[in-house]
């Protein structure tokens, strides 16, 4: 007879026990480390909510984050974020010089996350140390060798096709396939065709990966996946990581003028290095950009003084010839609506955290070594110990004071490490938009559901990515016309 090792208890006594158990594992996850007990800490179940109720970084950032700051006087606070407590950073130039001090080193992150299973580990987004400087240098020289402006202008041209003489748009899943196809033909040297055929296999694959890994409770509590793993999603995720790899085996055979064919001319890449920085810049180059075309047109919609000063300036500089990059010198208030744009909606809200062995202090606050550090875009973007009525959209801000508003605009990062395609990004948008308003008038609709603001969806990137922006546009009678 096989003696009996626990007492006699009930089944419901059983469950109280577990859930008991449970909680005090709750419990000694989500309570904050007594070394860092002295860092002014957003409270944590309103955080919570947030996490699990799929609130928007931005929008977080506005309603919690940046009062909470305020009120304690703080540059940095400390949050619970992707599993972890994490100091965030909310003011720019502090932000600069901590992420910049030659001890600060790329955090290692878990494997748990479906998000670093897709972009991988071997690209210069999540790479340090010597391995990063050598994939930035490759990818400068290669970006630096790439800027497809006549592309640019040939998918514009495309784009125009599918708006015709005008009429109601869907701007935001517009803005969306020409940059796909614009990171696609130009990095890639692959063509998805996502302007000529939306429901496209890849397309629509893309589109499915990126809804799946953002489960807001997988988000907040990534170790999730140990405990209840989506092994359909990683099914997913790895078949879409295959398709990258095929059309890499592709681009070996028929090499051509786009960035993986300079990247193949690196004997140190590796496979891995291939695939994974393929991965992030195709993410990171369409995604962003996306969300800041998607802005920036609902913004000059919404504000038809401001389209027309826009245009304005676009007919005395380009008359009728297709953009080239020396015409971009000479449009100010293009440059600046952009700019404002990407400060108001931070395409990417948070930096990759970073880590050091040292102590580093910020005022009287000491951050421990070791300690998950990162700048919070969006909150030193609408920080009001910074800029002048943050929740204005005024791109004079950038011509009255431009030094000082160029100094605190972070929407690419800080530093050396800061986005090695912002280059490729700007004149992207720029090519767009100067020809977009020289060919149509655009409006925001009566009835749309971003009347009074912007509205973006969940992202598990924290990216700042608008859904649903519906834009009528009506064409110019003639070019030469205003």
């Amino acid at each position: 007879m096989i003696p009996r090792i626990w007492p006699s208890v009930s089944i419901p006594e059983v469950l109280i026990l577990l859930s008991l158990a449970l909680l005090l594992v709750i419990y000694r996850a989500l309570r904050v480390p007594s070394h860092l007990r002295h860092i002014p800490t957003v409270p944590l179940w309103p955080l919570l909510y947030s996490y699990l109720s799929g609130e928007v970084e931005e929008q977080r950032v506005k309603r919690l984050v940046l009062p909470f700051a305020k009120a304690q006087g703080t540059d940095v606070v400390l949050m619970y974020c992707l599993g972890d407590w994490m100091v965030q950073v909310v003011e720019p130039k502090v932000g600069k010089r901590l992420l910049e001090d030659p001890s600060m080193r790329k955090q290692q992150q878990p494997d748990d996350m479906l998000l670093w299973r897709l972009i991988g580990r071997n690209n210069i987004f999540m790479s340090d140390g010597e391995t990063w400087k050598r994939h930035s240098r490759i990818m400068h020289e290669a970006l630096r060798q790439t800027v497809p402006m006549e592309r640019f202008v040939s998918l514009v041209q495309t784009t125009f096709d599918i708006i015709g003489d005008g009429g109601r748009v869907c701007w935001s899943e517009l803005s969306h396939r020409y940059t796909l196809d614009a990171v696609a033909t130009t990095v890639m040297g692959y063509d998805f065709e996502a302007l000529a055929k939306p429901e496209g296999s890849f397309v629509q694959k893309y589109h499915k990966v990126m809804a799946a890994i953002a489960s807001p409770a997988y988000v907040a509590f990534p170790s999730l996946e140990r405990w209840l793993p989506r092994r359909a999603v990683r099914a997913m995720v790895d078949d879409f990581i295959g398709d990258f790899c095929t059309i890499l085996d592709e681009k070996r055979r028929n090499p051509g003028n786009d960035v993986i064919t300079y990247m193949f001319q690196e004997p140190e890449m590796t496979q891995d290095d291939f695939r994974d920085n393929t991965i992030v810049l195709f993410i990171g180059g369409h995604d962003t950009t996306a969300g800041a075309l998607s802005s920036a047109v609902y913004f000059l919609a919404r504000y038809p003084d401001l389209q027309e000063k826009v245009r304005q300036e676009i007919f005395a500089v380009l008359g009728n010839e297709e953009p080239r990059i020396a015409h971009f010198a000479n449009t100010p208030y293009l440059n600046a609506v952009i700019r404002e744009s990407m400060r108001y909606n931070t395409p990417t809200n948070v930096t990759v955290p970073r880590i050091s062995d040292n102590s580093l202090a910020v005022g009287d606050i000491v951050i421990p070594p070791n300690t998950p550090i990162a700048l919070n875009m969006a909150a030193a973007h609408h920080n009001e110990e910074v800029w002048r009525s943050p929740g204005a959209f005024d791109p004079d801000r950038f011509l009255r004071n431009a030094k000082d508003d160029a100094n605190n605009w972070v929407s690419f990062g800080v530093g050396p490490r800061r986005c090695p395609a912002r280059n490729f990004s700007l004149y992207e948008q720029r090519v767009l938009i100067s020809m977009l308003l020289r060919e149509y008038r655009c409006t925001l609709p009566e009835d749309s559901i971003h009347r009074d603001h912007l509205k973006n969806g969940f992202s598990a990137f924290a990216l700042s990515l608008p859904e649903g922006v519906d834009i009528d546009f009506a064409r110019i009678a003639s070019s030469n016309t205003l």
